[in-house]
């Protein structure tokens, strides 16, 4: 049994190190070709074209450091003795930042964000788990949202637990990868790269959101966008 707990430890850790490579050799790229564009333009470059050259190069570095923040602090997390620490947090102004790195991404395929949570809406959570959670569900949709879509997020309240909904129109997810979704070990529906870091990434998100007595789920007809859902406690 302690083999076979070693063997999909190992497993993970070895599809991890694979997705993180990947996903920071894509930004340094990005990084790169900008510079060179600046580097051996033919010609002298325009005020407004470098702003748009730095901006571009920016943006994409933020969205890197913030995914190395969110895993350094799982991490952190995994360490024994770890104790994870909640407190009241205004939901609405989180989602809204966490948001901020999608925007560009977002203006470029003409996407809509409905943030319909009431502005004085508290959640018990502990802050950089639930945005690494956010980050990640919204950069999901942002990617898989159609040009001039909407990404509604919403949430309802029952007894002493709210739940948190992110609705996209993208063509949603197949059955059988919805099942095995947040299951980074099963390949068969995992075969490509980025399902692969979907799976690892919401693997992370449901380990974080269990640490903080909170679930995290999904629901989708194919064809007709996929809906994440997290609850979480109120505050007491």
């Amino acid at each position: 049994m302690m083999r076979k707990k070693k063997d999909t430890s190992d497993s993970f850790s070895k599809m991890l190190i694979s997705v993180l490579v990947h996903d920071l050799r894509q930004p340094f790229a990005t990084i790169l070709t900008a510079a060179d564009m600046i580097k051996y333009a033919d010609h002298p470059l325009s005020e407004e074209e470098l702003y748009m050259i730095f901006d571009h190069m920016r943006h994409t570095a933020s969205k890197s450091i913030k995914l190395l923040d969110g895993l350094v602090f799982w991490m952190k997390s995994q360490n024994n003795g770890y104790t994870c620490q909640l407190q009241s947090l205004p939901l609405r102004d989180l989602i809204y930042n966490a948001n901020g790195l999608y925007i560009h991404d977002q203006a470029s395929k003409s996407i809509i964000i409905s943030n319909t949570i009431p502005e004085h809406q508290l959640v018990y959570a502990n802050k950089e788990m639930l945005q690494f959670i956010n980050r990640n569900i919204l950069s999901n949709a942002t990617k898989y949202s159609p040009p001039g879509g909407i990404i509604k997020i919403s949430c309802s309240v029952e007894d002493s637990q709210i739940t948190v909904a992110f609705a996209d129109q993208g063509m949603g997810i197949r059955e059988e990868q919805l099942e095995r979704l947040f299951s980074v070990q099963d390949t068969r529906v995992l075969d490509s790269h980025y399902l692969q870091g979907a799976g690892i990434a919401l693997n992370i998100c449901q380990d974080m959101i269990w640490q903080m007595g909170g679930k995290l789920w999904a629901e989708s007809v194919y064809g007709h966008g996929a809906t994440f859902f997290y609850s979480l406690p109120l505050p007491a």
